[in-house]
């Protein structure tokens, strides 16, 4: 056992008479060692005059005695020779303790002590005189009552040494005192590893109540180490992280270590092998530092993390392997080497332990506070460490020392890196926590996307469908017109069959006049339905008067308006020739007129056109519910797919952006004016209008646009001669036709860049489609 004392007691001053009993006893005492030498080797040595010269402690029976640091004396044989006890010279001067702490200075060489021992009470007292240790090279206690000396306690018979050590958990003895009686005890040891001896003289009940308590630290240790080995090598088995297995090594180190330095190893099993005791000593030590420095290893990752650090704590754990290896061998090895190889463990330990909090403190600035246990458990143990190897080393001989706190301290460590493994795995569950959040946040976001992704793949084959609709309806509406045509063509001929009078004349030229202006509406229509849901950029430029485009609409939607008591206008200020591609721009109109129809609840809608410059400007106005301003914007700024002013309203939200991109594709531009509770005006503005146009020859057309061919395709033979071998003209040709039909339309895309519609004229090159082809000229 080892425990510490700081009280210092005084020794009395000396009077005359006493100083002049005390040289006496001096000459006496010389005189004796000079006769000791006749002693054999091995012999009771001759204490008694030695004795005499130091001071007594007052011992009260029923009392513990005062520390008793101030009335030690002792004497070092630097030959370590035990068999030399009382050789002349040798037994003086005797030495008093330095400081509170009674250690005697470097191990390895023999010692003797010497303390007196008086009861000064008034009735007879028994207490039990104890050195707190039990693993020494060698040790002998003596008892000497006057004249006699008795040899009690002998380290170096094993069953004797057993038997004390089993005892009292240390050598110690009984030592019993009647009133003025006068003992002295006389100790000589060697020690390998420390010469520190914390003596103490205690009576029976402080003794025993003091292994009691030494006895439930250690369980107390032993059972909380234990527990904590069993937790991570619980937590090692569920998780593999290695980590774990070795703060549970670390752990029963910790465990057997406890165990070794309070006497336990010592008493039951290496009571007559103190070297022994000494390299399991080093083991555990050692083992300790270097699970200790590989869980730091593999729980910090500081080969991926910390190079450096890491190859110190590999140095360091071979450091600690190559002591552990060369233990066994202790017995056999000469005593500096002994001594250089405790140091050595002694020195692995302090450095990992002061190594230690410098991989914490890096540890928490790359993975979070939340490791700071590590710092507190890592620091203590290294402050611990540092000051108990100093004071065990006798460097300092005044330093106190209580080896009953290694114990504790061990524990607190492995508890703070147990606690520090415990937070880290929180850290880690609640980023995963988070991880499956937003994971979970992420499918929610993909099952909505998913969702609206099937919603517009469906609402996409509805509008499919209704555009589908409307095409048959719009063929159905040709077919009926067409029909219409024949009847006015067939009462054409019957009249010009017939007599004719003047009037006859004219009702032939209205009715003809009627035939080739409903012709026209029904051209238009069925190539606009044609190409609704066409995704080509393929464009047919014409000239055609506004009202062209505008009455043709004016026809479709009146009806389905007036279904619904809605009125539908149209109007057009002055004369006004656009040049672009008429069925296109009556597809977009008639998207913009069918979402206000769906959207106008009362009112009605009316569509007008003005030429301003050369650009034409329509304007949509309806008298609908509107729509928010966020919408609005978003279908302004051209980036939103599919989006609908008003989600309770049926259709797809696909129409304006369909009209959008045919007003682009087309060179111009389609906006929301503004959208409020009582309508909505959109306004599209289209370049190439004019007043009047001017017819051009086809061959100036060929030769304004150089290094491009104009096709005349209703010359079926000179257009085929034209085309290239692979019966392709290219992208550099143009094709002009009187032809606007959906299949001539179809034809010509896959053949040419570009169709004009006849007549021809020189405003036709003012168009942006056609710009570039100048510039290239």
């Amino acid at each position: 056992m080892r425990v510490g004392v700081r009280t210092t007691r005084l020794a009395r001053p000396a009077t005359a008479a006493t100083a002049s009993i005390r040289a006496l006893r001096h000459l006496i005492t010389a005189a004796a060692l000079w006769l000791i030498v006749l002693i054999p080797a091995g012999a009771v040595p001759a204490f008694p005059a030695a004795a005499s010269a130091i001071p007594a402690i007052a011992l009260t029976a029923g009392r513990d005695a005062p520390d008793v640091a101030p009335y030690l004396r002792y004497t070092k044989d630097p030959s370590a020779t035990p068999a030399r006890a009382a050789e002349p010279g040798f037994a003086l001067p005797l030495s008093r303790i330095s400081g509170d702490s009674i250690h005697f200075g470097p191990p390895g060489e023999r010692t003797v002590v010497l303390l007196r021992l008086r009861n000064v009470g008034g009735s007879a007292g028994s207490w039990i005189f104890t050195t707190g240790r039990g693993s020494l090279k060698y040790f002998r206690m003596f008892e000497i009552d006057g004249n006699r000396t008795a040899l009690v306690v002998d380290g170096n018979d094993p069953a004797s040494a057993r038997a004390n050590l089993g005892s009292y958990q240390a050598f110690s003895t009984e030592i019993v005192l009647d009133p003025g009686q006068e003992k002295v005890i006389g100790i000589e040891f060697v020690s390998e590893n420390s010469t520190y001896m914390p003596f103490k003289i205690l009576t029976y009940r402080t003794f025993f109540k003091e292994r009691r308590e030494n006895i439930a630290l250690v369980a107390g240790v032993v059972v909380g180490a234990a527990m904590l080995l069993l937790l991570n090598f619980l937590f090692f088995s569920i998780t593999g992280f290695r980590e774990f297995l070795w703060l549970a090594v670390a752990e029963a180190f910790v465990v057997l270590n406890t165990i070794h330095s309070e006497g336990y190893f010592t008493i039951f099993l290496l009571y007559d092998k103190p070297l022994t005791s000494i390299a399991v000593e080093q083991l555990f030590k050692c083992g300790f530092a270097a699970a200790m420095a590989q869980f730091a290893r593999s729980f910090v990752k500081t080969k991926t993390y910390f190079p450096r650090r890491d190859r110190a704590l590999r140095v360091l754990i071979g450091l600690a392997l190559v002591v552990i290896a060369l233990q066994p061998g202790l017995a056999f090895y000469p005593p500096d080497m002994r001594f250089a190889l405790h140091t050595t463990g002694w020195l692995v330990a302090i450095a990992v332990a002061l190594f230690l909090p410098f991989v914490a403190v890096a540890a928490m600035r790359q993975f979070g506070f939340q490791l700071w246990p590590l710092l507190a458990g890592w620091a203590s143990l290294a402050g611990f460490i540092i000051y108990s190897a100093i004071a065990s080393m006798g460097i300092f001989a005044w330093l106190p020392i209580n080896w009953h706190l290694a114990g504790p301290i061990t524990l607190f460590e492995t508890m703070m890196v147990t606690l520090a493994l415990g937070l880290n795995l929180r850290k880690i569950r609640n980023d995963k926590l988070a991880a499956d959040a937003n994971y979970a946040r992420s499918l929610i976001d993909q099952l909505e996307i998913t969702e609206q992704a099937k919603r517009f793949a469906e609402e996409k084959a509805q509008a499919l469908e209704i555009v589908h609709s409307q095409n048959a309806l719009l063929h159905a509406s040709g077919h009926d017109s067409r029909q219409v045509i024949l009847a006015l063509n067939s009462a054409v001929a019957v009249l010009r069959q017939q007599t004719r009078t003047p009037q006859d004349g004219e009702l032939i030229g209205m009715l003809e006049t009627s035939a080739d202006y409903l012709n026209k509406i029904v051209a238009t229509t069925i190539s606009g339905a044609n190409i609704a849901s066409s995704d080509t950029a393929f464009v047919v430029l014409g000239a055609f008067p506004a009202e062209a485009l505008l009455e043709p609409l004016l026809m479709m939607f009146r009806t389905v308006y007036a279904s619904r008591r809605l009125t539908l206008d149209v109007g057009v200020e002055g004369d006004v020739i656009l040049i672009s591609d008429k069925p296109l721009l009556m597809r977009a109109l008639a998207n913009l007129l069918s979402n206000s129809f769906q959207h106008t609840l009362a009112g009605g809608a009316r569509v007008t056109l003005v030429r301003e410059g050369a650009c034409a400007v329509i304007e949509v106005r309806d008298t609908g519910r509107g729509m928010p301003a966020a919408v609005m914007a978003e279908l302004n700024s051209g980036t939103a797919i599919r989006m609908r002013g008003d989600e309770t309203a049926p259709g797809t939200g696909s129409g304006f952006r369909s009209a959008r991109r045919i007003i682009e594709l087309l060179h111009g531009t389609l906006r929301i004016v503004s959208s409020a509770s009582d309508g909505t005006v959109i306004r599209i503005t289209l370049p190439s209008a004019f007043a009047r146009t001017t017819p051009m020859p086809a061959a100036e057309l060929e030769g304004r646009l150089e290094g491009w061919r104009v096709l005349d395709f209703d010359d079926r033979e000179g257009f085929a001669a034209s085309l290239d071998d692979d019966g392709k003209a290219g992208q550099r040709a143009i094709a002009i036709t009187y032809d606007d039909t959906a299949i001539t339309r179809g034809r010509l895309s896959e053949i040419v860049a570009l169709v004009a519609i006849k007549p021809i004229c020189r405003e036709l090159l003012d168009h942006p489609l056609l710009v570039p082809a100048l510039q290239q000229v």
